[in-house]
């Protein structure tokens, strides 16, 4: 069993102090608390928005930037006195050295939130269901419905939903994404028909209520949590893919 997710953790993790293993267990964590998932968003806000305002004006913080660096010690003000003190002190040495410069901004808006465009993600879920559609009428590529979830969870990091009693599975596989492994379900849903369930880790931390987005072959209702992204693909009606997405989005095993 894991050790229990402190307020030191959460803090390491905006930080990006984190072990990859230690983060995995954070974001499962932060999965299952959402009001400490939108507050360690928030501080994540306000990292990369700082990293953006000091990249240009090292030599001497503009007030805006200044702002923001207090922004973001008020949104850590729910941890211990100690803490903040250290993460006042790194904010402050960070803008004299001008390390923002160079860092990675991970968590600025996402691409649902700039435009109507579906993140990355979505097009891998698409994708594999064209693959799982091609696998099915292939004779020489039979399906493979068992699956083990805990061992998909040791050895890809994916956390995979709850599936409704009179859903069969057809065929489960692992396939590569753009940010490493992916998980492909293709299903016999009932009234929705033949759809697939697609589950990945992605790079970026964020959350995201099933949200549906239309394509010519296929509907997607993509959501996600943390660092683990889904999406329900098929054919079926819009509303029944987005209702079946909302249900499998609260049922994490």
């Amino acid at each position: 069993m894991s050790d229990p997710i402190t307020e030191t953790d959460l803090l390491a993790y905006v930080d990006d102090q984190l072990e990859a293993a230690r983060r995995i267990e954070v974001e499962e964590y932060l999965a299952r608390h959402p009001a400490a998932a939108a507050q360690v968003m928030a501080d994540l806000k306000d990292r990369d928005a700082l990293r953006l305002a000091s990249a240009g004006n090292l030599a001497r913080p503009p007030e805006a930037t200044l702002k923001l660096a207090s922004q973001l010690e008020r949104g850590l003000a729910w941890r211990d006195l100690g803490l903040r003190l250290r993460r006042l002190a790194a904010v402050v040495s960070l803008i004299g050295f001008g390390w923002f410069a160079h860092g990675q901004v991970g968590l600025g808006s996402t691409d649902s939130e700039a435009s109507p465009k579906p993140p990355a993600f979505v097009e891998d879920a698409l994708h594999s269901h064209e693959t799982a559609l091609l696998r099915a009428r292939m004779i020489s590529q039979p399906e493979v419905a068992g699956y083990d979830t805990a061992e998909i969870l040791a050895e890809t990091g994916i956390r995979l939903p709850v599936l409704p009693e009179d859903w069969q599975v057809r065929d489960a596989q692992v396939f590569p994404s753009r940010d490493g492994h992916s998980i492909e379900i293709a299903i016999d849903a009932g009234d929705l028909g033949r759809v697939s369930l697609f589950a990945a880790r992605v790079s970026g931390f964020d959350v995201i209520a099933p949200t549906l987005s239309r394509f010519e072959t296929a509907k997607a209702a993509y959501w996600q949590t943390g660092s683990l992204a889904y999406a329900l693909t098929g054919t079926g009606s819009a509303k029944a893919i987005e209702r079946a997405a909302n249900r499998l989005s609260s049922k994490l095993q």
